[in-house]
């Protein structure tokens, strides 16, 4: 990941070394010809191939194919079991590789597997981006998903065969709603993959992606534009979630939890004493919309109608990076209270690539990993229970450096997820402080996400059941 960096830096000083050159006629042109070849270097690593590539551990350069229909992706995965007599690993966009610090064996790349399958219809190849996906079915139906994984850069094959999912709150749906059917490969063995793909019910088929997630590869995704919905205003509003001396349940933990809320999150970290986060309540027409000013501290008033300029990244960097280090974030309401789509909110997350994270995430030597669970009824108020979690959160992060994000749905049914981002050596720790909320002792791990030796020997250690994350799902109180 250091690579792209590493090459715009050289590009641009073999450039001024090549233009500070005015003795020697051979030396520059021998630094122009250099900080060309860079330049093709770098602007290679823009290619999806080559990033899908770098994520997954393989090297960028080079002449690689890659399947574009489904009967070329069965025979390149034929091909790898006929040279290595072991399963081949498949790699969409890799995100999820680089997040699980795993480098992929035997990899069969997904990423020109993209696009609609025919024309005007709801049916896409599974190497086809989630923002791609998205602009499609809403320019054809005029509808888009009720929630997505905020990282829009992930394909959607390995979107719907792992536990990924979205913000969604009480008054939104699940991540994977408007799935109806995928057509799978099923790599068990060489003559189980020759036979090729076949069109699955998704409620069924994601039994088997959760019990064996690779054995099965997702070819193609058909969904159902009913089970989508218009890409409805949605209110935003801040919220701050603090520790209450008096005991009871913060106010701004009630907001968070309101049954209105279509999307909601919230996040805990080292460098703040309070959880900040954000939720999003649909935006009756004819209510009012606040106004802000169009540069900030200057200029004439506007509707506050996001995203405008940079807010979508600002947003992301001030709940999530700045909960790690500074804690800055904007203090006022008002700043928070725009109007936005439906699409736009689910995209909370910016393209990683363009900040740089990647290389920021493995200069500071953390790991990410989720912990889903259903938290445990021994209190009466379901709203307690949510708020002694917050609290071990608060306090842990006192201790530890890292950060958490809390998702949740419906808060009868006391499903949570809580995304980890901390050094790998506070593992334990972080699953120890956890542990007390947990119903019947058994948490899931996302299987897109870090599940190395130290998280899942915490989980053990520590008498919890690892169980996978439709099981956990799938139980209720």
């Amino acid at each position: 990941m250091l690579f792209a960096p590493l090459l715009t830096g050289g590009f641009v000083g073999l450039l001024v070394a090549a233009l500070l050159e005015r003795n020697d006629p051979i030396a520059f042109f021998v630094l122009l010809g250099c900080a060309v070849l860079v330049l093709l270097l770098r602007l290679r690593l823009s290619a999806a191939g080559a990033r899908a590539r770098i994520l997954s551990g393989h090297s960028p350069f080079g002449c690689f194919s890659a399947p574009r229909t489904p009967e070329a992706l069965t025979a390149k995965l034929c091909a790898v079991w006929d040279d290595t007599q072991k399963r081949p690993s498949v790699v969409g966009s890799g995100w999820g590789w680089f997040i699980g610090r795993a480098s992929a064996p035997r990899a069969v790349h997904t990423h020109r597997l993209k696009g609609r399958i025919s024309k005007g219809q709801a049916t896409f190849l599974a190497g086809t981006e989630l923002r791609d996906a998205e602009v499609a079915l809403r320019r054809a139906f005029g509808r888009t998903f009720w929630s997505t994984p905020t990282m829009q850069r992930i394909s959607i094959g390995s979107w719907l065969a792992r536990s990924c999912h979205g913000n969604s709150g009480a008054a939104g749906k699940p991540s994977s709603h408007a799935a109806a059917r995928v057509y799978v490969i099923d790599m068990d063995s060489r003559a189980s993959t020759a036979k090729g793909p076949y069109w699955a019910d998704y409620k069924k088929a994601k039994e088997l992606f959760d019990d064996n997630p690779e054995r099965y590869v997702v070819v193609a995704v058909e969904f159902d534009p009913a089970k989508m919905t218009s890409n409805k205003w949605l209110q935003k509003c801040k919220v701050e979630v603090k520790n209450p001396k008096e005991g009871g349940v913060d106010a701004g933990l009630l907001t968070w939890l309101t049954p209105d809320a279509v999307l909601r999150v919230l996040f805990f970290g080292s460098a703040r004493d309070i959880g900040l986060g954000v939720t999003y309540v649909e935006h009756k027409k004819g209510h009012t919309i606040d106004v802000r000013r169009e540069c900030h501290c200057c200029g004439r008033m506007v509707p506050h109608i996001d995203p405008h300029g940079c807010s979508a990244e600002c947003m992301s960097l001030q709940l999530d990076t700045c909960s790690l280090v500074c804690g800055w974030y904007e203090r006022g309401f008002r700043e928070w209270h725009g109007i936005i789509r439906l699409s736009d909110a689910n995209a909370l997350s910016p393209d990683p690539s363009w900040l740089g994270l990647p290389i920021l995430s493995l200069l500071s030597g953390t790991v990410n990993f989720e912990l889903i669970f259903i938290l445990k009824n021994d209190e009466d108020n379901a709203f307690m229970r949510v708020q002694r979690l917050c609290n071990t959160l608060i306090d842990l992060y006192k201790q530890v450096w890292g950060r958490s994000e809390l998702r949740m749905g419906d808060v009868s049914k006391g499903l949570v997820f809580v995304d980890v981002v901390t050094k790998e050596c506070n593992a334990r720790r972080i699953v120890d402080a956890i542990r007390p909320h947990v119903f019947n002792e058994t948490v899931a791990l996302h299987d897109s996400k870090f599940q190395g030796r130290s998280v899942v020997n915490a989980i053990t250690n520590l008498g919890l059941v690892r169980e996978t994350p439709r099981v956990v799902f799938g139980t209720h109180y």
